[in-house]
């Protein structure tokens, strides 16, 4: 196929998902020299006839036989580019994410589900995890169903996440809230979703189902049944793992004791273990609820929320910052309620490079050297 032909199949293709980024690849293939490209099938089962078929990966099935390797390399350089730039980007409000998928971390996945009971074609781009957390990301898109208010929330909205392997169906349970992002010019919507650890299955064949979806008005949240099926060979490259480094160091703020238990180091994020004496539970009326510490208030209170950025970092304002090597690591807010001891209090921040020279930064005056 020659480079007018070829260009023409990934417009097709890519034009209506990424036109933002549509230009630049244009024009990057225009300055090659002459490709040979085959183009394959890329699934055995497409939706019916007249429902639009599109689908970031599908750029995946395009084999660039290059003349050498020096016109190969920045062709499937400019489209990893594609895949990624979503996830990429600040509409996905946990930095680690962000941190991970610009270093290449994760398995590939690459895998098309076109559920055609509600017109959504869903795409899962790649998974990682490590002892304690997995990270989905996907995509899902319609042509006809109004996508704004459709969420797959499974931490506490109608929606699960189950794992299927070795003749055993189990309930993932979600850490933190995961990350989300609805285009409404695209109608689609970027989802990072966080669950527990798959790690224990490396090497093996598994099964990922997304059950419900979510759907919240102003007035209400109802739900709509569906499964949304994933079937992959867990492989080394999706696993990573957590470093943990025990301190037991004590701290005062605002007349309340602390003690940071340990700091834990991944891929994709540094959680800080805090106990004190303000964090507890509380059994009222036979209901139990997690007291707000006065650490926690501290951490929220550089929290702000944009519609289009979801949860970010307010430097002007006074919080809980972790430092590493002189540079703050960006607090994950969208981590925000993971589970933990009775008595303890996690705060997530972005990965950091420079693990032996990390200081907690505590309110207006306060430092801690994590060591």
């Amino acid at each position: 196929m020659d480079k007018e032909k070829m260009l023409k199949h990934l417009d097709q293709a890519i034009e209506k998902q990424v036109p933002d980024v549509w230009d630049e690849l244009n024009n990057k293939l225009h300055n090659k020299e002459s490709q040979n490209v085959i183009v394959m099938p890329v699934s055995k089962t497409t939706p019916k006839k007249g429902v639009a078929f599109r689908r970031l990966a599908v750029v995946a099935a395009v084999c660039i036989v290059a003349a050498s390797a020096l016109t190969f390399t920045p062709a499937l350089a400019a489209i990893q580019e594609i895949y990624d730039q979503l996830f990429s980007s600040e509409h996905i409000d946990d930095k680690g994410v962000r941190m991970a998928v610009n270093s290449g971390l994760g398995q590939v996945l690459d895998q098309t589900f076109y559920d055609e009971k509600n017109d959504i074609t869903v795409h899962f781009q790649s998974l990682m995890t490590d002892d304690k957390e997995t990270k989905l990301l996907f995509t899902f898109q319609s042509e006809k169903t109004d996508l704004e208010n459709y969420y797959v929330d499974i931490f506490e909205g109608k929606s699960s996440i189950y794992l299927v392997a070795n003749g055993q169906k189990v309930k993932l349970d979600n850490v933190g809230w995961g990350s989300r992002y609805y285009d409404q010019k695209e109608n689609k919507v970027a989802e990072a979703l966080s669950f527990e650890s798959v790690k224990n299955f490396k090497g093996q064949d598994i099964r990922l189902e997304i059950e419900n979806l979510t759907i919240y008005t102003e007035t209400k949240t109802d739900s709509i049944a569906t499964i949304w099926p994933l079937e992959f060979k867990l492989d080394q490259s999706a696993v990573s793992n957590r470093e943990i480094v025990v301190l037991n160091k004590e701290f005062t703020f605002n007349n309340e004791a602390y003690v940071i238990k340990q700091i834990e180091f991944s891929e994709t994020e540094t959680r800080v273990v805090v106990t004190g004496s303000d964090t507890k539970l509380i059994t009222e009326n036979g209901m139990t609820y997690r007291v707000m510490s006065q650490l926690e208030h501290q951490y929220l209170n550089a929290r702000k929320i944009d519609k289009e950025r979801g949860y970010y970092v307010d430097y002007t304002k006074p919080g809980v910052f972790l430092t590493s090597a002189g540079k703050k690591a960006d607090p994950i807010f969208s981590k925000g309620e993971v589970e933990s001891g009775k008595d303890e209090y996690i705060m997530s921040f972005a990965p950091v490079k420079d693990r032996d020279n990390c200081v907690l930064e505590v309110g207006k005056d306060l430092t801690i050297t994590l060591k």
